[in-house]
């Protein structure tokens, strides 16, 4: 069976949730408090979900999220024992971008000489 995917986005503000099942699409969206009351509620909130649907379950967190990022010791608290058999947890970060090599920009464009080739390549060269 397929698992659902729940994408969890903490913010300084709140966290956001977005619940995918398969073949369903998008199901839920939810903007919770930043700071749950119970310790447990966002742990007993996916265990919840498994339940309705009867369905495993892949949270992801945006590690690269500012809130994660300051607090990790919170949001591996708030996380961490969830990983079984029905529920797994996966921390996502965006790849850094590739610094840009300023010596080959700053030659221009190649788009002519590309040209030139292609048409030279066309007509049988190597």
């Amino acid at each position: 069976m397929l698992p659902m995917w729940v994408s969890i986005e903490p913010t300084a503000e709140e966290i956001r949730l977005s619940l995918s099942v398969p073949d369903k699409g998008l199901k839920l969206r939810a903007r919770l408090p930043a700071v749950p009351v119970e310790p447990r509620a966002l742990a007993m909130l996916l265990e919840a979900l498994v339940a309705f649907y009867g369905r495993p379950l892949c949270a992801v967190v945006d590690a690269d999220a500012s809130d994660v990022s300051c607090q990790p010791e919170l949001w591996a608290h708030l996380l961490g024992e969830l990983n079984g058999q029905h529920i797994e947890v996966k921390w996502s970060a965006r790849p850094a971008r590739r610094p840009r090599d300023r010596f080959l920009g700053a030659l221009g464009g190649f788009r002519r000489a590309d040209r030139v080739l292609s048409t030279v390549r066309g007509r049988g060269a190597p």
